[in-house]
């Protein structure tokens, strides 16, 4: 799969998000909960817990990103 500049493909986008939210975890101390490791129990539902939500998006995000060309080629080699 060839990605060019101008590209507007869906896995293209998926990919600039999911750099992003690498660059954006990646940091040290970018959440509370690196400081604090037992918030990490907190239910998503819970006030104050956007993190949380904002980390299961990108880890659902992570997993297509990593998963999709899997699929297209296992999808080519049954066609």
């Amino acid at each position: 799969m060839n990605i060019h500049e101008d590209d507007d493909s869906e896995y293209a986008k998926i990919a600039e998000i999911v750099l992003a939210a690498h660059a954006e975890a990646g940091h040290p101390g970018s959440f509370l909960v690196d400081l604090f490791p037992l918030m990490r129990f907190i239910p998503a539902w819970f006030p104050g817990a956007g993190w949380k939500r904002k980390a299961n998006y990108w880890r659902e995000l992570g997993e297509y990103f990593a998963n999709t060309p899997w699929n297209i080629v296992k999808e080519q080699l049954v066609a």
